[in-house]
């Protein structure tokens, strides 16, 4: 029932075309940072391209696929594939209906939109961003299809559409970025470039729905009964992942309070701490939710035992990658992204901003393993609470670290809710649905792996400084502060990821997804 080899070869599959799609991502800062650099202009960009985005995790990656997913796979295993031409028929009208009456208000309302999330932001700088969006919003409608059409996909087992579909928009959005670097053409150039990213990205799931053979349907009484259904767990589950969007949009809003340039850098540094969790946090949720959907109906009293081998492939995987970024968080900046528009100085920011949300990424990756069990156990209200308290709790530790820390005070509030949050959703697994959770085998794995990360992990970072000190004794700035560092810290960082892979047993450590049959 729970083909754990599987699980791994699917997560390594979609975390391995979002690895691309991340690397993509990478050359894509890269290229952002020469264009627009952290200014005035690329606060209200980002600010602008941070709403269609942010409503795409909504929908794409939160709300819509947590209601509709479970139904899909019920339907197909009760009723077969055939039967839910009507059920996707209801869902792209009634939710693909609810996103155009967003981008129309978004739209429409541009300006009091950007005003109202950075109030911080002057004049001009409303007036840029509400140009952005008027162009970015119909990005929404195009994602939030691609995420309908991927439901029957994920049910399946089809992963490639939803794994490489982002590949297609890190592809357009750099080829917009070197046309629009080469002839000085204005960020709204650039926004085309990104909208003409979603269709492509939208082409490549219709052409894998297609060939399912499944297409739409007329509705039956039994479809809208379905959909009901669908939609009593859609709202709930709308408000847990709609409070904590709302949280980034509250971190913009107090970013925007501080000097020009805060909210690109906080951006930045995002994007950089998304990278493994993009790679393996939300592969392996995507991957995990059909098989948990699964599990709660034939064996629901499994999933904890489930729940506890994801926590610890979660926790092996995040903490070490996490530790070695913190490492290198300056040199990241440093030798990636100084030039005439990113100064030394805002370098060294970004770096210790991306050193605070790293510390929040293990949180970060297990929420969205812990929500995807409640969705599979039907509960939706219990983390829609726990989202919002995170969300007060976020907007209190803003307001009470701007003064004293700035940018990197509004990243560990993020950390600090994303650990409470956490905290909450066990305790309400263990003590609202009587789910058993393992708590000792836990804790004594994470006694076990950090005590195998102190020995490999100080051997790793001697040799590390070992190298930087022969280079520096050769004069070899290139592979120091240029792009030449990553060609020998990339290989020993899989050296290190490596090395803990070998040495796990020796440890005493077993994580069931990383056995062998």
């Amino acid at each position: 029932m729970f083909q754990r080899q599987s699980i791994i070869q699917k997560t390594m599959q979609v975390g391995g075309w979002t690895l691309i799609s991340r690397c993509l991502g990478i050359v894509r800062e890269i290229l952002t940072v020469r264009y627009i650099g952290a200014s005035a202009l690329s606060d209200a960009f980002f600010t602008a391209w941070k709403i269609p985005n942010t409503l795409r995790k909504l929908f794409a990656e939160g709300a819509l696929s947590a209601a509709f997913v479970p139904a899909i796979v019920q339907t197909m295993r009760n009723e077969g594939r055939d039967e839910i031409k009507g059920l996707m028929s209801l869902g792209f009208v009634v939710f693909e209906g609810m996103v155009l009456l967003l981008c129309a208000v978004g739209m429409y309302f541009a300006q009091p939109v950007i005003a109202l999330i950075a109030p911080g932001f002057s004049h001009e700088q409303i007036v840029a961003g509400a140009q952005f969006l008027r162009i970015l919003m119909p990005f929404i409608f195009l994602i939030s299809t691609s995420a309908l059409l991927a439901g029957p996909l994920q049910a399946v087992g089809k992963f490639f559409a939803p794994a490489a579909g982002p590949i297609f928009l890190n592809v357009c959005y750099i080829a917009g970025l070197l046309i629009c670097l080469k002839y000085r053409l204005p960020i709204t150039a650039l926004c085309w470039f990104i909208l003409c990213g979603g269709v492509v990205q939208l082409i490549v799931h219709i052409i894998a729905y297609m060939r399912l053979n499944i297409g739409f349907g007329l509705c039956t009484q039994e479809d809208l009964k379905k959909f009901g259904y669908v939609l009593v767990r859609f709202i709930p589950c709308f408000l847990s992942m709609g409070v904590m969007e709302v949280g980034i949009f509250i971190d913009t809003s107090f970013a925007s309070l501080l000097s020009k340039g805060s909210v690109s850098l906080l951006s930045y540094a995002n994007r950089f701490m998304g990278i493994p969790l993009g790679v393996f946090g939300v592969a392996l949720s995507t991957i995990l939710f059909p098989y948990f959907s699964r599990v709660s109906t034939y064996a629901p009293k499994r999933l904890g035992f489930y729940l506890l081998e994801a926590t610890k492939l979660v926790g092996w995987v995040t903490l070490p990658v996490a530790f070695a970024m913190m490492l290198l968080s300056q040199k990241i900046f440093i030798t990636l992204f100084v030039s005439d528009k990113f100064s030394l100085a805002q370098a060294e920011q970004a770096g210790t901003i991306l050193v605070v949300v790293l510390g929040g990424l293990f949180f970060f990756a297990i929420n969205k393993i812990l929500l995807n069990v409640y969705y599979s156990l039907h509960h939706t209200v219990i983390p829609a609470l726990i989202a919002v308290g995170s969300v007060i709790t976020n907007t209190f530790l803003n307001w009470l670290f701007i003064d004293y820390l700035q940018a990197v005070g509004l990243a560990l509030a993020t950390a600090i809710a994303a650990c409470l949050q956490t905290l909450f959703l066990y305790g309400a697994l263990h003590h609202y649905i009587q789910l058993h959770l393992y708590f000792p085998n836990l804790v004594l794995f994470f006694i076990r792996y950090f005590a195998q990360l102190a020995v490999i992990g100080f051997a790793f970072i001697l040799i590390y400084h070992a190298i930087i000190f022969g280079l520096v004794y050769c004069s070899a700035p290139f592979f120091i502060t240029s792009f030449g560092f990553w060609l020998w810290v990339g290989p020993l960082c899989l050296l290190f990821m490596l090395t803990l892979y070998i040495t796990r047993s020796w440890f005493g450590i077993r994580i069931l997804f990383l056995e062998k049959d």
